[in-house]
């Protein structure tokens, strides 16, 4: 294909995939809005890690992240896209916002296993899911203990341990709608 005809795939493409990110960053707005908060922490139970590891599986690592970022982005500037219908770099600049900043990463890592023109690898997913959890954790449990001066080990009980079976059935869930919507979508 060559000339006019490769420029109009390519535009169908780009269009393809800017409609797919701005549909997944308004996910990641209405996952993050539907949240439980959790007494004794400054973070929330929500469902925005499990938008925001679809969005990797479904438009792969570079532009997963991307679209995470753009999220955060929306959000820095004030539109309230973040839990409790959020938003502005005060949010950032919290408790949760190292947790908010490893969405990024965690985009990133799940894209590396997308189920997307790709063949499935449950092992690769389950390696990658896990290692963008992980650095979403750090961050956001390093910036945690940073501004509320918490122990390290009262940070993890008060910011991962609750979280851990939640997040690992969002890990399930987002993997299995991901490989449900593969077949139409091709990015």
């Amino acid at each position: 294909m060559t000339g006019p005809a490769r420029n109009k795939t390519r535009d169908i493409s780009k269009t393809a995939v800017l409609t797919q990110s701005g549909l997944l960053i308004a996910i990641m707005a209405v996952c993050s809005w539907i949240s439980i908060p959790l007494p004794g922490t400054g973070v929330p139970i929500n469902l925005a890690t499990f938008a925001v590891i679809l969005t990797g599986l479904l438009l792969g690592s570079r532009k997963g992240a991307s679209a995470t970022a753009v999220f955060l982005l929306l959000g820095a500037v004030g539109i309230p896209v973040f839990a409790g219908f959020t938003g502005g770099l005060g949010i950032l600049a919290g408790p949760t916002g190292g947790y908010l900043i490893g969405y990024v990463f965690l985009a990133a890592f799940a894209g590396l296993a997308s189920p997307i023109g790709h063949v499935r690898s449950t092992k690769r997913y389950i390696f990658a899911v896990i290692s963008g959890e992980a650095v979403l954790y750090l961050l956001g449990t390093l910036w945690f203990i940073h501004l509320t001066g918490t122990g390290f080990t009262a940070a993890m009980a008060a910011c991962v341990i609750p979280f851990i079976p939640g997040d690992v059935a969002k890990m399930i869930l987002a993997w299995i709608l991901a490989c449900r919507l593969a077949k139409f979508l091709r990015t």
